[in-house]
């Protein structure tokens, strides 16, 4: 009999692309779409991964997971704002919905593997499974699945990480998907819809919310040097677009329960080190124990990446860089590598 593998379907080139190579390898492909923050008739992806279910002749699933989903990732997001954070949702959203359904619904449709198209590889060492940075190093998503565990990660399959996003658009277009080549791909948090996270935040709290109201900006001396329009509008570092902001000058703290914004000069944002308590990393201590890490602190690869070492301490991690970086927010997460593997995590508290 064919193994069968359970694929996360949005019916885009990626996912088109990942069922053909999931199918020519022999796999019997099992299609599921999730419901994120609208319903079937409204979904963006239903409709395409439908007509890409019944091109392959797969079977194909849509699952409701609007109610998890809110919970999750939407109350997480605007949480992590109100209290004074930058939260990536996308991040959250793969470890908590996305992978976490995959596993669940993979035993009810006795599916021996899950799968994605996201651009990652996996490897194995002693006994332990990582994420390995795409070869596509545009299109490398592996920071953003540093939170995947054990045991999603052993039956997981990634068959797009070998790839450049160039040659999955070429093997979609020579396979029958000339539309998919030319559809224009979703970028951002999902259900931001493309709109400005400030109007998002806006749309969901009551009118008279305290963190929409106007507060104080005092600089590090705590005098009152001008006025905010509600501090989740504003993330550590900004310099635009903030009432009498000294030259030089940027946010440097954001005190939530006091409403407030601090502001002082570029060089105060400089960090030599952090620690987290928020984090996951290899039992395979070989792997960073006395060892130099490299140390993502954006998903972007236009953002560089640092060298340092890290050290866990009870409950906490400490992360110590070899050279300092600017602007640690406060809901970001810190990626760490060993060569191309992801071999951990974090995310950095206010």
């Amino acid at each position: 009999m064919k193994k069968r593998v359970l694929l996360g379907m949005s019916g885009g080139i990626d996912s088109s692309a990942a069922a053909l190579m999931l199918q020519n390898q022999g796999y019997d492909v099992v299609g599921m779409t999730l419901l994120t923050y609208k319903p079937e008739e409204d979904s963006p992806w239903v409709k395409d991964a439908r007509e890409l279910a019944e091109h392959l002749g797969i079977e194909h699933h849509v699952i409701d997971s609007r109610k998890e989903f809110k919970n999750e990732v939407i109350d997480y997001f605007v949480g992590s704002y109100l209290k004074g954070e930058t939260p990536n949702p996308c991040i959250r959203c793969n470890e908590v919905i996305k992978w976490k359904f995959l596993l669940e619904l993979s035993e009810e449709f006795n599916c021996d593997f899950i799968s994605t198209g996201h651009y990652v590889r996996k490897v194995e060492k002693d006994g332990v499974y990582y994420i390995s940075k795409g070869v596509d190093p545009v299109k490398d998503q592996s920071y953003y699945l540093w939170n995947i565990g054990q045991d999603v990660l052993k039956k997981a399959l990634f068959p797009l990480g070998s790839f450049t996003k160039e040659e999955i658009k070429n093997y979609t277009e020579e396979n029958g998907f000339p539309g998919r080549k030319r559809k224009k791909e979703s970028m951002g948090v999902c259900f931001l819809q493309n709109n400005d996270y400030r109007e998002y935040l806006k749309s969901v709290l009551p009118a008279g919310h305290h963190a929409l109201q106007k507060g104080d900006i005092i600089d590090s001396g705590n005098k009152v040097i001008g006025r905010h329009n509600g501090f989740p509008f504003y993330t550590i570092g900004q310099k635009r677009h903030i009432e009498n902001i000294p030259p030089g000058h940027c946010v440097t703290k954001i005190i939530a329960e006091k409403n407030r914004l601090v502001v002082g000069m570029r060089d105060e944002l400089f960090s030599e080190s952090v620690e987290l308590k928020t984090f996951r990393i290899t039992p395979d201590k070989s792997l960073w124990v006395g060892k130099k890490v490299f140390i993502r602190i954006r998903g972007i690869d236009k953002v560089p990446g640092y060298f340092g070492t890290i050290d866990k301490k009870g409950n906490t991690l400490h992360v110590s860089f070899d050279e300092p970086v600017w602007a640690l927010t406060p809901g970001q997460s810190l990626v760490f590598y060993y060569d191309d593997m992801v071999i951990g995590g974090g995310i950095v508290k206010g």
